[in-house]
């Protein structure tokens, strides 16, 4: 018979041997194979907690003991030894979690940001993909109990109003500080969820943490984005030394590993903090306001970890956490056990796992919960889009030409707003406004300062696939007042230099001609022009390619699937068509919209691709049912009824062609 420490080996070599043919089924992105695979992992998992229940149970006496010895107050100081060794799995886990919780983790060790960092060049793997539609929520969204309905088009238009690239390739883990979700269990990938605005305290969770697939939904957990409140008073008196908030904005890389660095296999797997960041320490008071110093670098290991606490009976919003700087996330985990992971912690680390995870890293970006707030109940109407830590593009270039020359500095011109740009825009807000007034963002106020416009967020543009904004050309910027109209900074004609959706994968396919032609025809035509690039790239299966033909044999061809009589009623046929360049082709679809247009524009992304579709739902609402199940038409579309209820509408048919917008706004795509 084998004794314990044998079978944990085997377990763990079980385990290990997983791991190749999840790489391969992860090449071949077979899901269902992955799912499978991952499951007998956490079968595996099961298996190795059961056998540490008596080892855990040991422990929890032993710390039991100590704490009674110093008179703790803790939960294992009041269990009697039957009772504790009654107790699952599970409460063992939270018991030891809950007397090493007694003293918080530990403050961020400086020394770390000295250690030799991973290689810069690792890839960081895309994340799977999923089925969610997106769809632009009600200004007011909200629901009777007075909490707010965050959607991933929300996510959307605070990510543009920032100007922050958007990356559909990997999760993205994101932060609102100051709201929590109203599921405390932490959640799985859908295209909206709940949340309250809870201000910080410093002693419970009040923040979310989430995780972001673009156009395939998001999820959220409890936790929290600041530090503990203990550590920070213990810390003041040092000028706060050791403890830290980090500062809201994109951070571009964290990594999968050990948390800490120090510990290795013997502390709890987490994202380590791999890249410059911006952070404030106080030396007066136990919370962070304005006053309070800022810092920037390499300077502090500001990981997202695990929260090590989750509540009595789980009421994770009562409950305290461990964190001098890091970002964490409600649940427990025993250090150096793998597969102890508990509470909503276990699943946001599941797609980083040191086994069968499938990314490696993530970028992080913080917000604050008001920002979400408004955001959601009032669009930032009227208000400008703002740049910070992580924000990039022309905008930015030409604060740093400002500031460069407000502040006789030398910074890069480089359209990258990374921690040197940020330090610039702290002193210039010192030396204009106050040592109350350094938050490191530019607004208006700052902007104007530095002589340049901002222009207006336009929520609307920004979750249709434009930029949320319109730039002024350069003779109007220069000639901008602080009391012209803002109209003249947000005009909505696109011009022949807008960066479209797909325009990166067009270019390099027909050149910049096709761009241009794109624009010109959707003026002609009274339509987005990303709007026309996402119908495009649907209907040629994002090849954009004039001889494509349709999968189903049905003898359509092209940008948008001509059908043969279609193109016979165009003057043309589709063989004709197939034969043609790509830019050949666009007159004959600008031929084929100018025709189906049936007042005078395509105000929608559902009316024009319904005009290639459905004609006869143009101008349609949302609701306007296409197809019912028992006819041929529903039979051959039976894929676009997305809640199965035999019923397709226009909203349903329309939402592929929305994913197609998000994908296309993409680094890659975009251009």
């Amino acid at each position: 018979m084998m004794t314990r420490s044998e079978t944990q080996e085997k377990l763990y070599a079980l385990r290990q041997s997983l791991e190749a043919p999840f790489a391969r089924a992860k090449k071949a992105n077979d899901r269902p194979e992955m799912d499978r695979l991952q499951g007998i992992a956490g079968e595996i998992d099961d298996l190795l907690d059961q056998i540490a229940i008596t080892a855990l149970a040991q422990l929890a006496i032993r710390l039991g003991t100590i704490a009674a010895r110093i008179g703790g107050s803790g939960a294992a100081a009041k269990q009697p030894l039957g009772q504790l060794l009654e107790l699952s799995p599970d409460e063992l886990n939270d018991l030891v979690a809950e007397i090493l919780g007694q003293t918080s983790e530990e403050a961020p060790d400086l020394a770390e940001a000295r250690i030799k960092q991973p290689n810069s060049d690792e890839e960081i793997p895309s994340g799977s993909e999923s089925s969610v539609i997106i769809t632009a929520p009600d200004p007011a969204s909200s629901i009777d109990s007075g909490n707010l309905i965050l959607a991933e088009a929300h996510l959307i238009a605070l990510w543009k109003r920032s100007l922050f690239p958007i990356d559909d390739r990997y999760i993205i883990v994101f932060g609102l500080r100051g709201c929590r979700p109203v599921d405390y269990s932490g959640t799985g990938f859908a295209s909206s969820h709940e949340i309250v605005v809870t201000p910080v305290n410093y002693r419970t969770m009040n923040c979310t943490i989430g995780q972001w697939r673009p156009s395939a939904g998001f999820s959220v957990f409890p936790g929290s984005t600041v530090p503990y409140g203990a550590i920070v008073t213990s810390h003041v008196g040092q000028g706060g030394s050791d403890v830290n908030q980090l500062g809201r904005g994109r951070y571009t890389r964290y990594l999968a590993g050990w948390h800490k660095r120090s510990e290795g296999s013997s502390g709890h797997w987490a994202l380590q903090q791999d890249c410059p960041i911006t952070l404030q320490r106080t030396g007066d008071d136990s919370d962070y306001d304005l006053l309070d110093r800022w810092e920037v670098g390499r300077i502090a290991g500001d990981n997202i970890h695990c929260a090590f606490h989750m509540g009595p009976d789980g009421k994770i919003p009562d409950s305290r956490y461990s964190s001098a700087g890091c970002q964490t996330v409600a649940g427990t985990v025993v250090k150096g056990a793998r597969g102890s992971e508990r509470g909503p912690w276990k699943a946001f680390i599941a797609p980083f796992a040191n086994s069968l995870g499938t990314q490696k890293g993530t970028e992080y970006v913080l917000f604050d919960a008001l920002e979400a707030q408004q955001m959601i109940r009032n669009r930032y109407k009227d208000k400008s889009v703002i740049l910070r830590i992580g924000s990039q593009g022309q905008l930015v270039e030409r604060l740093q030409s400002a500031l460069n020359s407000r502040l006789n500095l030398t910074l890069d011109v480089n359209g990258e707003f990374g921690v040197s740009t940020f330090q610039a825009v702290i002193d210039f807000q010192r030396k204009m406004f106050g040592d109350n007034a350094d938050d490191g963002i530019v607004g208006l106020e700052t902007a104007e300062e530095l002589g340049f416009s901002l222009p207006l967020f336009d929520f609307d543009d920004a979750i249709s696939g434009g930029p949320g904004y319109r730039e002024p050309s350069p003779s109007v910027a220069t000639t901008l007042s602080n009391d012209q109209p803002t109209s003249i900074v947000t005009a909505s004609v696109i011009s022949p230099e807008t960066k479209l959706a797909w325009g990166a994968v067009t270019k390099r396919k027909h050149g910049p001609t096709f761009n241009n032609r794109v624009i010109e025809i959707s003026k002609r035509i009274k339509c987005d022009a990303n709007h026309l690039m996402a119908v495009m790239a649907f209907e040629s299966g994002e090849s954009f390619a004039p001889d494509r033909q349709n999968d189903a044999g049905s003898g359509a061809v092209g940008l948008i699937q001509f059908m043969p009589s279609t193109a016979r009623s165009l003057g043309t046929t589709a063989e004709k068509l197939a034969t043609m360049t790509a830019i050949q082709q666009l007159d004959y679809v600008e031929q084929y919209f100018t025709a189906a247009s049936r007042n005078g524009s395509f105000s929608t992304l559902g009316d024009l691709y319904m005009a290639v579709l459905w004609p006869a739902a143009v101008g349609k609402p949302d609701s306007y049912v296409l197809f019912e199940q028992g006819t041929t038409a529903y039979d051959q579309n039976r894929g676009l009824d997305i809640n199965k209820n035999g019923r397709i509408t226009k909203a349903e048919a329309t939402s592929i062609v929305y994913k197609k917008f998000v994908l296309g706004l993409s680094d890659r795509r975009v251009g």
